[in-house]
């Protein structure tokens, strides 16, 4: 299956308006619930981060679960403190709800930062923090399976998607993406290297930004010639969550194991 972000893609959304703006203000109206709990509350130590895993949990399917935390792989390299951890069943219970855990990369879809403004400053974190993100990778074990097309199965089943998600934004699109640009030359990354860096960028308040990589994977945009868009897009949009959660079930990697994850971390590593 291939989600394509084309003038087909505006025209089903069209003939479904009426749906996906009801199912938008649900979601919307959700989150800004949560916002006003956690303000209410008064609890200093409740961020944002909160407000994102809780919408989360809501809408993505049953067999993933969220938590926040730091995230290692069998190498013994390991991420930073990372506000979104989103994991398949089968992930080891390491965790609780909203309380720093420890995540093994195998069971690991998808992981990224929180926002309530983003700064040039939360930029270059965020941008610090999936550079280490990128470097773990995924130890597949025996028999496992996996079902996608050669572009996702190269990119993501060798590690998960990272991104980042704000209410609102000090830095438009394409000051973001010229600092993505020039913190992958200072590290000596070619541009559009796709396997190093955060994959996708969502501003409620303003759009998305998306590494489309080759052009050629699970979730495509097209040019107005329909040639497939490669590396880098960005678009306005009013219904980025939407946006989020689509882009989300295209891309975070599924596989089917045969073997636990937490036998690999304690016992010996096998070559």
């Amino acid at each position: 299956m291939v989600l394509i972000l084309d003038a087909s893609y505006t025209m089903h959304k069209d003939l479904l308006k009426d749906k996906i703006a009801a199912v938008e203000a649900q979601m919307k109206a959700k989150l800004d619930e949560f916002r006003r709990t956690f303000a209410q509350a008064g609890d200093k130590g409740t961020g944002v981060e909160d407000v994102f895993r809780s919408f989360l949990r809501q809408y993505l399917p049953r067999r993933l679960e969220v938590g926040v935390g730091e995230v290692i792989d069998t190498k013994g390299k390991r991420s930073r403190q990372t506000d979104i951890v989103i994991v398949n069943e089968d992930h080891p219970i390491t965790f609780v709800q909203n309380l720093p855990g420890l995540f093994f990369i195998e069971g690991v879809c998808a992981a990224g930062e929180a926002k309530t403004i983003l700064t040039s400053k939360e930029l270059g974190r965020t941008i610090d923090n999936s550079f280490d993100f990128k470097k773990l990778e995924i130890n597949p074990g025996e028999n496992t399976t996996a079902s996608s097309n050669p572009s996702d199965l190269n990119r993501f089943y060798k590690c998960p998607p990272y991104f980042l998600i704000a209410f609102s934004s000090q830095l438009r699109f394409p000051s973001i993406l010229m600092r993505i640009a020039n913190s992958l030359k200072q590290k000596g990354f070619a541009v559009n290297e796709i396997n190093t860096v955060v994959d996708g960028i969502f501003i409620i308040d303003q759009g998305w930004a998306i590494n489309f990589g080759d052009g050629l994977g699970c979730f495509q945009s097209v040019t107005d010639e329909g040639a497939p868009v490669k590396g880098w897009a960005w678009k306005n949009s009013n219904a980025v969550l939407f946006d989020l959660l689509a882009w989300l079930s295209a891309v975070m990697p599924r596989m089917i194991r045969y073997e636990p994850i937490l036998p690999f971390y304690m016992l010996p590593r096998r070559t």
